[in-house]
């Protein structure tokens, strides 16, 4: 087929900004049929392109997470980004590209899998947290200056700043063993579920703190709903799919929680969880009794920043975690076929560990006031490394231990059979 790739680029791009919704399934589903607005040229080089190109849905949704680096270059040197309401309509028509050239690529495969649309649009984010992140700290210059301006400040602030590394990082790295996964037809459930949990998390404390703290409300804030509420579908999506192996059970249901030395330790760890979340949810709603304000002051005063983040993700433990937790341990304490449990491990350990990173490194980072930082005196820092490590890696080991414990019994029922 002869064209070349530079004058495609820019027709395809023309294309998606002056693509109707209502025409897409048109543009799609009938590419031989004139649209207003539309060159139907472009969808069909797409359409011809991939299959030349030996490129499969997964390698394109792969390939497209890339695009941000020139992209992001490219559009801070123009004036017109300066605008936010030309930066929220430059969001939706970049995710609109996004979507329509994984659909071309992706509706080619035998059962398409829907993760592979979902997957494209949060890979691609992840590269523009990454870019965030780094130009935050100084790492990189004049990638995303107009967006940090115009679109979302608060992601400069150290608490965004240490949400975008965590998603450009973590989240994009599960998306990759998420493409594989697809690619081979191997089951992805486990690190949907905890990509899910930690997503969700991040967006519970993002959204809110950036409305409750000092930056205002700017239109591109909208373009996070669609992060919030596509990995809840997610999670309910693999939450429904029923479990082949029934889901952990304890070692023994009949004995006595102190004949299980490993659920003993969880569920002491869940109560003591419980407290410190509750302790801590009071401080951020205001509490002033002496020993919440001592706490406050001499281990954690990041809790009352300003800027929020800190305090809405104590209200998200103290809401969301602590009926876990309780539920948990009731669970563990009195036992019967628990297939919820493994699943909710994954979802709360991904939640945990994006929440107490951010959390710990906001509190650390050198743009952080001093009066927010983390107090100097060995005993304050030793406190605070202490109860914050506990409250991330436990909950990691809890999802291992759960899980191990279900593909274990898994096992054991195949041998039987």
């Amino acid at each position: 087929m002869g064209f070349h790739l530079s004058e495609f680029i820019p027709e395809f791009v023309h294309c998606c900004y002056r693509l109707n919704p209502e025409h897409l399934y048109t543009v799609i589903k009938e590419p031989a049929r004139e649209v207003e607005g539309v060159h139907r040229e472009v969808v069909q080089a797409v359409r011809a392109m991939l299959p030349t190109m030996g490129l499969t849905g997964p390698v394109v949704v792969f390939l497209m997470s890339l695009v941000p680096f020139p992209l992001c270059f490219m559009l801070n040197a123009q004036p017109w980004t300066r605008d936010p309401g030309v930066i929220l309509a430059l969001g939706v028509g970049v995710l609109a590209a996004i979507l329509l050239v994984s659909y071309i690529a992706v509706r080619r495969e035998t059962k398409p899998d829907p993760i592979l649309y979902v997957m494209s649009l949060f890979m691609f984010s992840s590269m523009v947290d990454l870019i965030i992140a780094l130009e935050s700290d100084g790492i990189l210059g004049e990638f995303m200056t107009f967006y940090l301006k115009e679109g979302e400040p608060y992601l400069w602030t150290p608490y965004g700043t240490m949400i975008n590394y965590w998603d450009g990082v973590v989240h994009y790295g599960l998306c990759l063993w998420i493409l594989y996964c697809v690619a081979h037809r191997r089951n992805y459930r486990t690190a949907g579920l905890y990509w899910a949990g930690s997503i969700i998390n991040s967006l519970l404390v993002l959204v809110p703190g950036s409305v409750l703290g000092t930056f205002g409300v700017k239109p591109a804030i909208l373009l996070n709903l669609p992060y919030l509420f596509v990995p809840l579908w997610i999670a309910f999506r693999l939450l429904r799919q029923q479990r082949p192996d029934g889901g952990f059970e304890p070692t023994s249901k009949l004995t006595s929680i102190w004949q299980r030395p490993v659920d003993a330790i969880f569920v002491l760890y869940f109560l003591g969880a419980v407290g410190v979340d509750l302790f801590r949810g009071f401080i951020a709603l205001g509490c002033k009794e002496p020993l919440m304000d001592e706490y406050l002051w001499d281990h954690e005063p990041n809790i009352l920043n300003p800027l929020a983040y800190s305090k809405v993700q104590m209200l998200v433990y103290m809401f969301y975690f602590v009926p876990y937790y309780a539920a948990a341990a009731y669970s563990l304490l009195y036992p019967g076929t628990l297939a919820w449990l493994s699943d909710w491990a994954l979802l709360v350990a991904g939640a945990a560990a994006q929440g107490q990173f951010s959390h710990i490194g906001g509190s650390l980072h050198p743009r952080t006031p001093p009066e927010f930082l983390v107090p100097t005196r060995p005993h304050s820092r030793q406190v605070f490394w202490l109860l914050n490590l506990a409250l991330l890696l436990v909950p990691q080991a809890f999802a291992c231990w759960t899980n191990m414990a279900t593909a274990k019994r898994k096992r054991n029922l195949g041998k039987n059979k």
